[in-house]
């Protein structure tokens, strides 16, 4: 489009950007934006005035358990009613890369609604879906007992270095979710999205007196888009009989008020298959983490789990839309090009593929492959169960 420019927002365009985001999503003060210095964004002007803004949040991001890379969650994307089908949204996608490539491995976003607009949207601009989550709702009804008790947010921030221990206990061999420390609850519950969308915080503790084995934070909207339910945010637990008794907590909590108990899980959650067995109904695919690689090389740096298994190799990508070298060995011998579907690869530099199995079913394939090729990739890049928790939304 003629006299259309997209670019990184700089310290004077912070009034511009909240003019175009506010103008579609929950207002944001400007002092609150600045309280957030991770948070940056892809702008769009036309003939000089301000029409799209993509905020994203750059983060560290769990692909594997101690594997962290660097994620630019995008959020709020919006272009202004009068501009929108003409490619503006793509082209701040498309500035958001080249602007953020050395400092970012992929750029990520929280997507639901695979049949919308807005999904389609991101698919058009190069992500693709590298985990499905479903929903599961408890309605409300008869809760047993359950030794828990209930706080509010700052009995869920003073108990930090409780939690960490049961998280690591419960998540230690996933991805999927920013590494836990002690002081991120803190952080996570005073982020931005709870400045948009203020929430009341529940927070359950099992036992609820001595040493913590299992907790669930949950959350109510009841000012900004109130939707009568209580939404589980994160939950862990050190073993089964302790998941089951803050989940009874929690529905306890939704049963005082009259309203459901609502979560996202993954296929690989921990507790889909309990909260099922107590009366959660899962609904059909509602939300997905879509992704792009933009800097493949430094992300397969971060992300092997194996580089002795690929020393003698020089190995590249290939998909329909794009092809690009990912490693060379110390040794490389030989050059091997990995072939599939941009879905495949993304998944498979984000840890997300089981690649042997690919390659035996043929969605994924290897140009030059020798005997030994399939089982040195799945050394060097294992696929990792992820989870999600809504705590990490953005």
């Amino acid at each position: 489009m003629k006299n259309l420019v997209c670019r990184e927002m700089t310290s004077d365009d912070v009034d511009d950007m909240l003019g175009v985001r506010n103008s579609i999503f929950p207002p944001i003060a400007r002092e609150d934006w600045l309280r957030y210095p991770t948070q940056t964004a892809s702008m769009a002007w036309l003939d000089g005035v301000p029409v799209g803004a993509i905020p994203m949040d750059q983060r560290q991001f769990l692909v594997a358990p101690n594997t962290p890379i660097c994620a630019a969650f995008e959020h709020a994307v919006g272009v202004r009613a009068d501009f929108r089908s003409r490619g503006i949204g793509t082209a701040m996608i498309e500035a958001a890369r080249e602007f953020l490539m050395d400092r970012c491995e992929c750029l990520m976003v929280y997507r639901g609604a695979e049949r919308s607009i807005g999904y389609n949207f991101y698919v058009k601009s190069g992500h693709r879906d590298l985990i499905y989550l479903r929903s599961l709702k408890w309605e409300p009804g008869e809760v047993e007992s359950a030794d828990v008790s209930v706080g509010d947010c700052e009995e869920a921030i003073a108990t930090q270095e409780q939690m960490l221990p049961v998280f690591e206990t419960a998540f230690g061999d996933y991805g999927g979710f920013p590494p836990r420390s002690v002081g991120y609850w803190e952080r996570a519950l005073n982020d931005l999205i709870f400045v948009v969308i203020p929430q009341e915080i529940i927070f359950i503790r099992h036992p609820a007196q001595g040493k913590l084995a299992a907790y669930c934070i949950a959350s109510a909207r009841t000012e900004v888009r109130p939707d009568n339910r209580v939404s589980i945010q994160e939950i862990a637990a050190t073993n089964e009989e302790a998941a089951r008794e803050v989940i009874k907590g929690v529905c306890a909590e939704g049963a005082k008020r009259g309203w459901p108990v609502t979560t996202i899980a993954s296929v690989d959650s921990p507790y889909r298959m309990i909260m099922r067995e107590m009366g959660f109904q899962e609904d059909g695919r509602h939300t997905m983490i879509m992704g792009q690689v933009i800097a493949p090389q430094r992300l397969f740096q971060k992300v092997c789990a194996d580089f002795d298994a690929v020393a003698d190799l020089r190995i590249s990508v290939w998909s329909p839309s794009f092809d690009y070298l990912v490693y060379e060995g110390p040794n490389a011998k030989r050059e091997i090009v990995v072939e599939g579907k941009e879905i495949l690869l993304h998944r498979l530099l984000n840890r997300r593929l089981d690649v042997k199995a690919a390659i035996a079913s043929d969605l994924v394939t290897i140009r030059n492959e020798q005997a030994d090729d399939r089982d040195r990739l799945a050394a060097a890049l294992p696929y990792v169960r992820w989870e999600y928790h809504h705590l990490d939304w953005t």
